[in-house]
């Protein structure tokens, strides 16, 4: 395991070895090394933010730079991080009583070990500007990836009379092309449908102390942002849209296990997110999935259902695609869209590899393993009786609370159809069962 000691805005001097540090203003000790834009989630709510409100997203935002900071290693032994980290806030009393939940979600969403501490910020930042025109008319807070689901899911609140206000978490270039491609198409239901921007990201040119790209506390800073524009603006929902075999998320494949599988949908940590983030914010605060009873290949056909096939192309799905702006073909998530698009023949982005169709796609390892693995899982879901399934893929209780037990399995069976009619009917994958 992998140790690592953090202290942000220099805001402590621990006596321990190679401290990273990370600065989201400049200090008498160094400069602004990562930046939290929140302006426009602020300016049309009703009243600036008050101390514990702007320590939330400050607190939220310095999470996720730790994440960027700490590398992790290789392997099994070296994946794992233990993090010790100092935070500046404005009431360190309020923030202590808070301390272990955090700490647990972030634990469950990266699977490393977190210990904080919280420091008096003796110059806290002032409350951002207010904007003079509030949010438009609203019922609901929309989280927007530029993937499919999150596509999906607008356009199925959209079509059940909803006002969303969207939010998106500004990153790479391919990510934020998508997201404008989803605001312009939905401008074209509904202009009066707007999107919020959170930027937090490293500061272009200055030196920060790490370069992690499993990111996966994301979702806490993504969803709590919501909750705060929620809470504050009187809507009391955020709605975070995944399909159910994501969500829920049996490993893809055996490498997938852990913090190597992202659980941003997992809805037992969705479910302490939005108790933690009514319990700070003093209001109940409601975090909902709207596609969780559905497979991947369920939530496009819902789009073609509601005249948007075409538009899919539009949306980006690859694990790497913020490093590399392209689809990769061979990682779990390049493998699920491709399934989910062939089975109701909309048009897909292009695949660096086809391993559907070109048998020297596997001379690769990393895609024969992932492939095989893949192929593996979807015959053990088809075949497997419940008891022999619930015993090799314990995963499948994390349907709760948003699924009973039974409906999960129910969920996985449906997919592995739709994944074996899709896989089987290409030479690739069926000359590999």
């Amino acid at each position: 395991m992998r140790r690592h000691t953090v202290v942000i805005n220099d805001c402590a001097t621990p006596a321990r070895p190679a401290i990273r540090h990370v600065r989201s203003r400049d200090t008498p000790h160094g400069s602004k090394n990562f930046t939290l834009r929140i302006d426009e989630l602020v300016k049309g709510l009703p009243a600036q933010l008050d101390a514990t409100q702007h320590d939330w997203i400050d607190i939220l935002g310095h999470l996720f730079a730790i994440d960027m900071a700490c590398a992790r290693g290789e392997g099994d032994i070296d994946w794992s991080r233990s993090i010790e980290a100092w935070m500046p806030v404005r009431d360190p009393a309020f923030w202590q009583g808070h301390r272990v939940e955090l700490e647990g979600i972030w634990t469950d969403l990266t699977d490393d070990e977190l210990r904080l501490h919280f420091e008096l910020d003796p110059t806290p930042a002032a409350a951002p500007r207010m904007g003079r025109t509030p949010f438009g008319d609203h019922d609901c807070v929309a989280l927007v990836s530029g993937g499919q689901d999150s596509f999906a899911g607008v356009l199925d609140l959209l079509d059940a009379g909803r006002k969303p206000l969207m939010l998106s978490h500004s990153a790479s270039g391919a990510v934020n092309h998508a997201q404008n491609a989803v605001e312009a198409i939905v401008a074209g239901i509904d202009p009066s449908i707007a999107r919020l921007k959170l930027g937090a990201l490293k500061t272009p040119g200055r030196d920060f102390p790490g370069s992690e790209s499993t990111q996966r506390s994301r979702t806490l800073l993504f969803v709590g942002a919501a909750a705060l524009v929620a809470a504050l603006a009187g809507s009391d929902e955020v709605v975070l849209n995944e399909n159910g075999i994501m969500a829920v998320h049996v490993p893809l494949t055996p490498a997938r296990v852990g913090s190597l599988s992202t659980h941003t949908a997992s809805p037992p940590i969705v479910a302490r997110m939005a108790a933690l983030a009514s319990a700070v914010l003093g209001r109940p605060v409601a975090v909902v999935n709207r596609l969780v009873h559905l497979t991947k290949p369920e939530v496009v056909g819902r789009a073609v259902a509601l005249g948007h096939g075409a538009d899919m192309v539009q949306t980006v799905s690859c694990w790497q695609i913020g490093r590399t702006q392209r689809h990769c073909g061979i990682c779990a998530p390049c493998l699920l869209r491709r399934i989910s698009c062939e089975t109701h023949g909309v048009a897909d982005v292009a695949y660096d590899h086809d391993v559907f169709d070109d048998h020297t796609a596997i001379d690769d390892d990393k895609a024969r393993d992932n492939l095989t693995h893949f192929i593996s899982l979807v015959e053990d879901l088809s075949e497997l009786d419940d008891v022999t399934m619930e015993i090799d893929y314990p995963e499948l209780i994390n349907g709760a609370p948003a699924m009973t037990l039974r409906q999960t399995i129910d969920l996985h069976r449906r997919w592995a159809g739709e994944a074996s009619a899709v896989l089987f009917s290409h030479p690739v994958p069926a000359g590999l069962r």
